[in-house]
């Protein structure tokens, strides 16, 4: 959840003498519960809906802002958005999920009726917090810019210990898709692959394939009756998808050759009634080390009961090779050379007749050698490690700083060691050189 927090503008009040005075910096009046309702009245504060001039308490403003989402996950809801495409975010409480009056899309632009407001933090009656409270919002126009259904994004998974690229979608979309487009996102995924994985379901259909989509879609598994009746009964109209209805296919992620969603937009069209997507996708031969990827634009009519493809345009493909070995450097992670190196630095110092008596700790990247006395020896952070190839592809620099020392103060250097892949968990290391930094 993200709270607009306004800070205070250097205004001044007159005392009965005369004289000027500082109103006190808004951090300090919230934490003066007593206080605050007294200087409601005399302070103006900054807002990203008013960027150009100051706000008040005691008055309502209208702003037009685009619609992104609610967040009902936390004490106060929050409306969220974008004004000047800066983000806003305003408390409300009206009931959204049963009054579709107030149930937005992602993209529409909307009225707002704001005013400024004091809250009390959860758990701390002592502190308050000055928000921006939406009195009222009303939709003036459909949003006509393409949302983005579909993502990669690169994230940390801790069963294998390194970074991974995951497909995201947009919940906030998800949460009010129509059925048309709905239809139209389930038939351009009907044949893509999108994290399809081998597994169960619990009415004892056996071994079944789950796919990202169709299962966030509702749709059930892939191929299952649930995905195949739904889309048949939307492209009912449409002979060319029909057929290809037909042939279901179940790849899965572990498959040889496969292709997979790199990103989606999706742009429904009210007045015309179109829905277009545009997607990107990669596709891998594991076997014979290739690569391709092509951009496909597909465009959709829809009635109430019914969606047709009109027209889809794709672009040339662009292929490559891929270097599938895993015993090959571009295919190691990283990680992999951080901790090899780190190995090899203590081991280095291992042949050091004081080593049982240094404490060695790895934190977050961070190897630390102190010395009994408690003076840090040596401090590699490698997080800063810089990577550089050569001509083989096999061998690589590493360059990483030390900041070494002890009681006499601390250097700092670099040292660079050669490390050569023997496969993907073995690599001979040698240092090549230290230098002392500036």
């Amino acid at each position: 959840m993200v709270v607009l927090l306004i800070s205070a503008c250097q205004q001044v009040v007159k005392e009965k003498n005369g004289t000027a005075k500082k109103v006190q910096e808004i951090e300090m009046v919230q934490k003066k519960v007593d206080t605050i309702e007294t200087y409601q009245k005399q302070i103006a504060f900054n807002s990203v809906l008013r960027a150009d001039e100051p706000v008040v308490f005691n008055k309502i403003y209208t702003d037009t802002i685009e619609f992104n989402d609610y967040n009902d996950d936390f004490d106060y809801w929050h409306l969220k958005g974008f004004k000047n495409d800066k983000g806003v975010s305003l408390v409300y409480n009206w009931d959204w999920h049963n009054n579709e009056d107030y149930d937005f899309r992602q993209g529409n632009l909307i009225v707002v009726q704001w005013k400024l407001d004091s809250i009390f933090m959860a758990g701390d009656e002592e502190v308050v917090e000055i928000v921006e409270r939406a009195l009222d919002a009303k939709k003036i126009a459909s949003g006509n810019q393409p949302v983005q259904f579909l993502k990669r994004k690169e994230v940390y998974d801790e069963s294998v210990q390194a970074m991974v690229s995951n497909l995201v979608i947009n919940q906030a979309f998800i949460n009010n898709i129509t059925e048309p487009e709905r239809a139209a996102i389930a038939y351009t995924a009907f044949d893509i692959g999108n994290e399809c994985e081998w597994g169960y379901d619990s009415e004892g259909n056996g071994r079944v394939l789950w796919c990202h989509i169709p299962t966030t879609l509702n749709l059930g598994y892939q191929c299952s009756d649930t995905q195949l009746n739904f889309l048949q009964k939307w492209f009912a109209k449409d002979t060319l998808a029909l057929k290809k209805l037909k042939r279901c296919r179940t790849i899965p992620n572990t498959a040889t050759v496969q292709t997979s969603f790199d990103e989606i937009l999706i742009q429904k069209d009210e007045p015309r009634k179109t829905i277009t997507v545009q997607y990107k996708v990669t596709g891998i031969n594991t076997r014979a080390s290739e690569s391709w990827y092509y951009a496909q634009t597909d465009v959709f009519e829809y009635g109430l009961e019914h969606i047709v493809l009109v027209d889809s345009k794709k672009t040339d493909l662009t292929e490559g090779e891929t270097n599938m070995n895993p015993d090959a450097a571009e295919n190691i992670d990283p990680q992999n050379f951080v901790l090899a190196l780190k190995d090899h630095i203590l081991n280095e110092w291992k042949k050091q007749d004081n080593f049982d008596t240094l404490k060695i700790s790895f934190i977050n990247n961070v190897l630390n050698i102190q010395g009994n006395e408690g003076f840090t020896l040596s401090n590699y952070n490698f997080n800063e490690m810089v990577i550089n190839g050569t001509e083989d592809p096999q061998v690589l620099y590493l360059t990483i700083g030390n900041e070494a020392g002890g009681g006499g103060g601390n250097v700092i250097l670099d040292e660079t060691y050669i490390l050569t892949v023997l496969d993907a968990e073995n690599f001979h290391i040698k240092r090549e050189k230290t230098k002392l930094t500036d």
